[in-house]
C-alpha cells in the first residue's frame, strides 16, 4: 500500500480522505489541517492516522510515498512545490496553480525527479463524461459545431478565487476533453455583485482551431443548482446532466439538413421541413464514483511511473485558458488569445 499523507481536512479533503482508503491502495498515514478543530473531526474518522497541524511534518516524513494536497487554490504552488522537493508525489486539487509561470515550474521539477504531479480534475474520471467523449470522438454526432456548459448554484461562495478560478476550471479541462484540443483564443465578463472584486457570476466563450466554439455559463449565485452540457454536432445532439441519475447523457437524433442553392424561398412551412427530428434515445452507461477512480488512478500511477491523464502539464494548459479568460474580463470581453 501507497503511504500517503493528506493536507487540507476542510471542504474537499475529506472526500478525499474516504476515496483514497476505499480504493484499499492508500495508508493514510497522516492528515494535516491549520485548524486543530477541524483536524480533530476528521481524525476521529481515522484514528490510526497521526495528525500535524504543520505540513513541514508531512513533507519531512521519510516514509509519506505521496502528497494529496486539499488547500486553498492560492497555496498549492508553495505546497506543491515542497512536496516535489521532499521527493513525494503530487495530487493536488484543481486548478494546479494561478499563475502560469509557477504551473511550468512544477511540472518542470516534477519532471526533472521523476515524479507524479497529478491535478483532480475528476470529471476526467467520470464515466458519463467519458460517454459523452466516446460518442463525439466516434463521430456519432458529426463534426462539433458547438458545446454549451452551464454550472450554476447559490453559493458556496468563495472569497480566495472567483467563479472563473473555481468553476470554469472545471469546464476549461471538460471542453478540451472532448474535443481533444485546447482552445486557442477567449472572450469573458464576469461581474461581483457579492463581494467585491472578487466575480461570482462569469460569461466565457472559447475558440478551437477547429471552428467550434464552447460557451460557459459559471455562477455562485443562480437560483438553481445546474451541471449540465449541451454537444451539438451536424449529425446529432448530446445533453449530458450530473444531476440526472436515471439518464447522465440522452443522444438527440436532431439536425438542421443544408438546403440547396434556392431552397429557402417559399413559405415558412417550407422552411420546417429543413429541421430532421430522428428522437431521443439513452445510452446505457455504468456509473461510477469519480473521485474514488480518481485517486485510484493516482495510485497506480504512483506504482508503476505512468503518466496520469489529468498530468500537470494538462492542469498547466487550463490555468493558460483561465488567465486569458481573466485577463478578457479585465478588458470588457475583448477576444484574448491564449498564449
Amino acid at each position: 500500500m501507497i503511504k500517503l499523507g493528506l493536507i487540507g481536512t476542510g471542504y474537499w479533503g475529506p472526500n478525499v480522505a474516504r476515496s483514497m482508503v476505499e480504493t484499499g491502495g492508500a495508508d493514510l498515514v497522516c492528515l494535516c489541517d491549520r485548524d486543530a478543530a477541524t483536524l480533530e473531526v476528521i481524525g476521529e474518522r481515522y484514528p490510526d492516522s497521526r495528525r500535524t497541524t504543520d505540513a513541514a511534518d508531512v513533507f519531512g516524513d521519510p516514509t509519506i510515498e505521496a502528497v494529496a494536497i486539499s488547500t486553498p487554490t492560492r497555496t498549492h504552488y508553495a505546497m506543491v512545490k515542497a512536496a516535489l522537493e521532499h521527493d513525494k508525489h503530487v495530487l493536488v486539487e484543481k486548478p494546479i496553480t494561478v499563475d502560469v509561470g509557477e504551473a511550468e515550474e512544477l511540472v518542470e521539477l516534477a519532471e526533472s525527479r521523476g515524479l507524479i504531479l497529478m491535478v483532480g480534475h475528476v470529471f476526467q474520471y467520470n464515466n458519463t463524461v467519458i460517454a459523452l467523449r466516446e460518442m463525439i470522438s466516434r463521430g456519432e454526432l458529426g463534426e462539433v459545431n458547438y458545446i454549451n456548459l452551464e454550472r450554476t448554484n447559490l453559493g458556496p461562495v468563495r472569497t480566495d478565487v472567483n467563479a472563473l478560478w473555481d468553476l470554469v476550471s472545471h469546464d476549461a479541462y471538460i471542453m478540451a476533453d472532448l474535443l481533444g484540443e485546447m482552445p486557442e483564443s477567449v472572450s469573458a465578463i464576469g461581474q461581483s455583485f457579492l463581494n467585491a472584486g472578487i466575480a461570482d457570476v462569469v460569461f466565457g466563450t472559447f475558440v478551437f482551431r477547429s471552428g467550434a466554439v464552447a460557451h460557459v455559463h459559471a455562477s455562485w449565485l443562480n437560483p438553481r443548482k445546474v451541471r449540465q452540457i449541451t454537444v451539438v454536432g451536424t449529425e446529432k445532439m448530446a445533453v449530458w446532466d450530473d444531476l440526472d441519475m436515471a439518464e447522465p447523457v440522452r443522444l438527440f437524433d436532431k439536425r438542421i439538413e443544408q438546403p440547396q442553392p434556392g431552397a429557402l424561398e417559399g413559405s415558412f412551412l417550407e422552411h420546417k421541413t429543413l429541421v430532421v427530428d430522428g428522437g431521443t434515445s439513452t445510452p446505457t452507461v455504468e456509473l461510477n464514483q469519480p473521485l474514488k477512480t480518481e485517486c485510484e488512478h493516482f495510485l497506480e500511477c504512483v506504482k508503476t511511473g505512468a503518466r496520469p491523464l489529468s498530468d500537470g502539464r494538462s492542469g498547466l494548459d487550463v490555468v493558460r485558458a483561465l488567465i486569458a479568460a481573466e485577463e478578457s474580463m479585465r478588458n470588457g470581453g475583448r477576444l484574448t488569445p491564449i498564449v
